[in-house]
């Protein structure tokens, strides 16, 4: 059996017209399960968190609980944005008050969102293997962008050319002060 032969078969998802990928692709080798987790930042040996040494005026939104940031690097989409706990803490570490107040900022960022206009859907995920600081990560898909949707969503935000920065400027203060009227404070003018 050659090298090749071992290699796990490519998912159908290759060959879909949203996958941003085209041409000889394979599956690298599965290295297994290890014996532990890597360290996050925030945690014994993974740095220091971030979000946690972060002043507000950092952020586009603050409140008691929450903050909401943007990312460094603008990227190919007109609004992404993530929800951070002001307190360092996961998900499963939330009570039930917080957790109640995550449900209902989700629905407040995707009307935030959704304000900017030119907005097709509002996609959230979460993925917790970079920061122990809770963080959700919420992406404005552009209204009629077919091939720009579901979990290739976020691929396509770091491939497309940056949204012009004086589009994604405006964009955030419209998200930040729409989520201000129903409390908090918008950090941007």
């Amino acid at each position: 059996m050659s090298a090749t032969d071992d290699l796990l078969p490519l998912p159908a998802f290759v060959t879909w017209p949203i996958f941003p990928f085209e041409g000889d692709l394979r599956v690298r080798p599965y290295e297994g399960l290890r014996d532990r987790d890597r360290p996050r930042s925030g945690e014994p040996g993974g740095g220091p968190c971030g979000s946690c040494a972060a002043s507000d005026d950092e952020y586009l939104w603050a409140d008691e609980h929450w903050r909401v940031r943007a990312p460094q690097d603008i990227p190919g989409l007109p609004v992404q944005v993530f929800l951070e706990t002001r307190a360092h803490l996961d998900m499963h570490e939330m009570d039930a008050g917080l957790a109640a107040e995550f449900g209902q900022l989700i629905v407040r960022l995707d009307r935030a969102i959704q304000a900017v206009g030119g907005i097709g859907r509002v996609h959230m995920s979460r993925w917790g293997d970079g920061g122990s600081h809770f963080h959700a990560w919420f992406y404005g898909r552009p209204f009629g962008a077919q091939q720009v949707v579901g979990f290739c969503l976020p691929m396509w935000a770091m491939i497309l050319p940056p949204t012009e920065e004086a589009t994604w400027r405006h964009n955030l203060a419209v998200v930040a002060h729409e989520l201000a009227k129903d409390g908090g404070t918008a950090m941007v003018s």
